[in-house]
């Protein structure tokens, strides 16, 4: 669907004109039941007084969540000791410790968080205990340090206690204060500089003087999100390079780089980045230096690039995908086919689909596991936790309410999160049966070994979804790949900006598809209604771009940004997915493709090449 990219405040003004009611408190993804009956399940039967629990420890834990907030530490004590183990319980748990860090109330904290398992510790509760002596993970405190992203309260505290006892690598620092100024967060880049001895200078785009907080001040005017993209960054660059650092000359080559890179000036960027001190790129920059070269399909540079990538990054399946694709253009073909097939073993994602058609073979639904052990089945079907995550996903159905359907969806991760293959196969097929299709995906994606394709590529309201996909002449096995990738088969869910339904219809839209289908625009609001818009929207995007890959592009971020993706010449669809400047758009694409086809062989439709199916995108 068309989603609106834009500051928060912009997309709640827009939900609230869209539709009166059905934005009225939007929340990430929020649940919204259709009116319309749905394929009918057989809710597994729980008791009056285990439902009353479950159902009470929810509104208890919902009530301690407010209390924390309200600085009361005997409400979350309670409900700590009175609770079995819970996704709910180490929420709470998470969070008064993460208040009692922010009041340095360490003895109580140092006490609550050897209760807590080192795998439920969240990120900032870490930080906490970091900053409050009781763990120090080296590690950690490394990798914030490297982060050029915005990071929680307690993480920055943290970063700024280690930084004044030069506990971190002091240039990594000063390259997270440059991180900070290109999204603006002075007031965190100042409070780092100021720990690292040298503040940064106010205001900042007039620094005099020769201290290290004033040399970066001298990059502020060209990094920052206004300043990168002026058309006299790259000039401005170059008069104060004289009065900059190799490591601040080559952040900012970077930066600039990555700014031309998300607006597609791919050359230009590709220039800006070769300009750039490799030590300086972070993960993103990285990726975009090579999305540059392959845009360009410059093999070579794409070659070159992605072996200097740090080691964490190169080994992605993207990476070798396309490294592997520069081998073979480079006259390299053993080297390219031992990745190809190295790649092809690995998952069912994008990358590996294409590998495994590169070496000639196609994607298989043969199911590598046995028939669902009815040991095993009775076996998870009797867990407490996934107990607990049913009655509050049958309740929030019945109900409409939405925070509890979500704390379920907390609940059945929490439940499956030691399962072996068999175990988390089972419950995929439970929750299949209950209605809770989001989870039973989620279950069968965990797998490692063993794969159940019937499971991971569930196909229910075909009654509904096939009909309308021949009346809108698409692939029912594409309109599939779209619902799995735009709800999970979520009845009736609205995303943040106010999209609804298993095809995540805007209001809007539906209002314009309503006049020409000559339905009421309500209709959105029904399990058949919202199929037929949804199915017919997306052959008309269709036929009015002339591409699948283009189309499913226009779907979600809108035809206007589609086209205007497109390169100066035709270009494999394989290389527009990849160089879409969204990253929502971009994985959307991919999976949206992938999904469709493992759909298409499931259906035994002829479709069933994803290098086909990608095809070539037309040029400008």
């Amino acid at each position: 669907m068309q989603r609106p990219f834009s500051t928060s405040s912009l997309i709640l003004t827009a939900c609230l004109l869209l539709t009166s009611s059905a934005c009225s408190h939007l929340p990430e993804v929020p649940l919204n039941p259709l009116s319309e009956p749905r394929t009918p399940h057989i809710p597994k039967a729980f008791s009056a007084k285990t439902t009353q629990q479950i159902l009470s420890g929810f509104q208890q834990y919902q009530q301690v969540l407010s209390a924390i907030k309200n600085n009361d530490d005997v409400s979350p004590a309670q409900f700590l000791a009175q609770q079995p183990d819970s996704a709910m319980k180490n929420t709470v748990r998470n969070l008064w410790l993460q208040k009692l860090g922010k009041e340095g109330n360490w003895p109580l904290f140092q006490q609550q968080y050897a209760l807590l398992d080192q795998s439920d510790r969240e990120r900032e509760t870490q930080c906490y205990a970091g900053l409050g002596a009781i763990d120090s993970n080296q590690s950690l405190l490394n990798n914030l340090s490297r982060s050029l992203s915005s990071l929680p309260e307690g993480c920055n505290r943290w970063l700024e206690q280690a930084a004044a006892s030069q506990q971190i690598n002091t240039e990594d620092t000063w390259r997270r204060v440059r991180g900070l100024l290109t999204i603006n967060q002075i007031t965190n880049a100042r409070a780092l500089a100021q720990a690292l001895g040298s503040p940064l200078p106010d205001p900042l785009n007039s620094s005099t003087g020769d201290s290290r907080g004033a040399q970066e001040a001298l990059l502020y005017p060209i990094i920052s999100k206004n300043g990168s993209t002026q058309a006299n960054a790259a000039n401005l660059l170059l008069q104060r390079s004289s009065q900059l650092t190799t490591a601040q000359t080559g952040f900012a080559w970077a930066q600039l780089g990555l700014m031309q890179a998300y607006r597609q000036n791919t050359a230009t960027a590709l220039n800006y980045f070769d300009k750039a001190d490799p030590e300086q790129l972070s993960e993103e920059m990285w990726r975009w230096y090579a999305r540059c070269a392959l845009r360009l399909q410059q093999w070579a540079k794409l070659a070159e690039i992605i072996r200097r990538m740090p080691p964490s990054i190169q080994q992605e399946n993207a990476w070798q995908y396309w490294l592997a694709r520069s081998e073979k253009v480079l006259g390299q073909p053993q080297q390219a086919q031992q990745r190809f097939s190295r790649l092809a073993q690995s998952e069912h994602d994008f990358y590996a689909v294409l590998a495994k058609e590169a070496i000639g073979d196609t994607v298989n639904t043969r199911n590598i596991s046995n028939d669902i052990d009815q040991h095993q089945f009775s076996k998870v079907n009797n867990d407490q936790n996934i107990n607990r995550a049913l009655i509050l996903f049958q309740t929030a159905q019945s109900t409409d309410n939405w925070p509890m359907r979500q704390q379920a969806q907390r609940e059945w991760r929490y439940a499956v999160r030691h399962y072996d293959d068999e175990a988390l196969l089972a419950s995929s097929r439970l929750a299949h049966e209950t209605g809770f299709y989001e989870m039973g995906i989620y279950s069968a994606e965990r797998t490692q070994h063993k794969t159940n394709y019937q499971l991971l590529y569930i196909a229910p309201f075909q009654d509904i979804v096939a009909p309308y996909a021949k009346e809108a002449n698409i692939d029912p096995a594409w309109a599939y790949g779209l619902i799995r990738q735009e709800s999970r088969f979520m009845v009736g869910v609205q995303s943040h900006v106010c999209a609804t339904g298993l095809m995540q219809v805007m209001p809007a839209t539906a209002r314009e598809i309503a006049a020409k289908l000559g339905i009421s625009h309500t209709e959105l609001h029904t399990l058949s209604g919202n199929i037929h818009m949804g199915t017919w929207f997306l052959g008309d995007i269709r036929n009015r771009m002339g591409d699948e890959v283009l189309a499913t592009t226009g779907y979600n971020a809108g035809p206007t940004r589609a086209r205007r993706w497109r390169a100066d010449i035709p270009l494999e669809g394989a290389i527009y997915a990849e160089t879409i400047p969204y990253n929502e758009t971009r994985t959307y694409v991919k999976n949206v493709m992938t999904n469709a086809t493992y759909y298409a062989r499931l259906f035994n439709e002829p479709k069933t090449s994803l290098t086909e199916r990608l095809g070539t995108v037309p040029a400008q």
